[in-house]
């Protein structure tokens, strides 16, 4: 699969979405990829993450969603159920 380097570094850049803060020299921010758990794949960069290092090894060792359940901010959850909601709405009125 082809990876778009240039928007995984800029990835690095941004904010962790579970805890807000940038990376540091001691904690980088990783393009945590998700939605391929346990498969053995990596999902498109399109589905990737700001993480912190520390939290993305979590995800690794635990399992992602055990870790953004426990750890994702009501404001995140918030926005992706918006956003699952106005899905189903635009497929519910192209049918």
């Amino acid at each position: 699969m082809l990876r778009d380097r240039k928007y995984l570094d800029w990835l690095r850049t941004q904010r962790c979405i579970l805890t807000g803060q940038h990376g540091t020299e001691s904690e980088a921010v990783d393009p945590a990829h998700i939605g391929t758990a346990g498969k053995g794949l990596k999902s498109p960069d399109n589905e990737a993450l700001p993480i912190l290092h520390k939290h993305h090894q979590r995800m690794h060792d635990h399992g992602e969603m055990t870790i953004l359940r426990l750890e994702l901010p009501d404001a995140v959850f918030r926005a992706a159920l918006r956003a699952y909601a106005r899905e189903m709405y635009e497929e519910w009125k192209n049918d």
